[in-house]
């Protein structure tokens, strides 16, 4: 079985070869404004941590940021309600078409967990993703893909699911720019 491993934010390797990230490749093509600002990537990681650590048990919510604590509680809300258990959290994969390494916040789902606002891009990800697990022969893991966008006052999340339909085509989208990124990279166009 291949070795994945993450070094750093987004940096992957499948035994030892680089791979692009799924992230960096969409921020790459210029569709993530704000990409790479310290606060902006500081609360997303923080805002992860929380409610991953909240999943495995192991928070103590005595130590967040105030400013955490109503994303925490918005991820709350939303295993409530939906009566959401995951059975991955943060799982580690890569797309064995494409060789692109990726995160998926949470199994079954896929369920990326976001903490702004709704933008074109987002279902890019979700397609890249639920098309890895297809391939890695995870359907069962793969069901029910969707946003889950944290409320920043703590209160339910807005849950943007997508159709198979929807996936289809947005990884067709995805896996076209990849090409042209990866041209323009071995052209030396910056």
């Amino acid at each position: 079985m291949p070795k994945l491993e993450l070094n750093g934010q987004h940096h992957y390797t499948l035994d030892g070869k680089g791979l692009d990230g799924l992230t960096s490749t969409i921020a790459e093509a210029g569709l993530i404004s704000g990409y790479g600002s310290d606060w902006y990537m500081q609360r997303g990681t923080f805002i992860h941590q929380a409610t991953e650590y909240w999943d495995k048990k192991i928070l103590d919510e005595n130590t967040l940021d105030p400013q955490i604590v109503p994303y925490l509680n918005s991820w709350k809300q939303f295993r409530k309600d939906q009566s959401y258990t995951p059975s991955h959290i943060e799982y580690p994969t890569y797309h064995p078409d494409l060789m692109v390494g990726m995160k998926i916040d949470r199994l079954p789902g896929p369920c990326d967990l976001k903490s702004g606002v709704l933008e074109p891009w987002h279902i890019l990800q979700i397609a890249v993703q639920w098309s890895a697990l297809i391939c890695h022969g995870m359907h069962d893991l793969a069901r029910e893909p969707q946003d889950v966008y944290l409320d920043p006052d703590g209160g339910p999340p807005k849950v943007k699911p997508y159709k198979t339909s929807e996936l289809k085509d947005a990884f067709k989208v995805y896996a076209s720019m990849l090409v042209y990124l990866r041209w323009r990279r071995s052209v030396g166009i910056k």
